[in-house]
């Protein structure tokens, strides 16, 4: 599985966690993963899931930021996590803008 793949089964990954019906098709470039960067420090606080994801350095989350970081561990940890109210709440306000980041807007 290459790097894009993996931050696509990321991305479908928190969305099934958030238990939004959503699946994201769309192309996964710099800016999505800027954008998911931003979403996975937003809910840094709101799940044990996270606590243990760096931060990217540069600041900005790359392709292969994700892809290195986001194993499948923590994967199957987003799908059986149950305290998810607040990253819920963050994931459903970051779903238009990495659709719009994957269009390129």
């Amino acid at each position: 599985m290459n790097d894009k793949q993996r931050v696509k089964e990321t991305i479908n990954a928190i969305y099934t966690f958030a238990g939004i019906g959503k699946k994201f098709t769309g192309d996964v470039n710099p800016k999505v993963a800027e954008v998911v960067g931003n979403l996975l420090k937003d809910i840094n606080s709101c799940s044990t899931a996270f606590s243990w994801v760096p931060q990217p350095t540069g600041g900005k989350a790359t392709i292969s930021w994700i892809a290195k970081n986001m194993s499948r561990s923590i994967l199957e940890q987003l799908k059986n996590d149950q305290s998810y109210v607040c990253a819920r709440a963050r994931v459903w306000q970051y779903v238009r803008p990495i659709q719009l980041a994957s269009q390129g807007v």
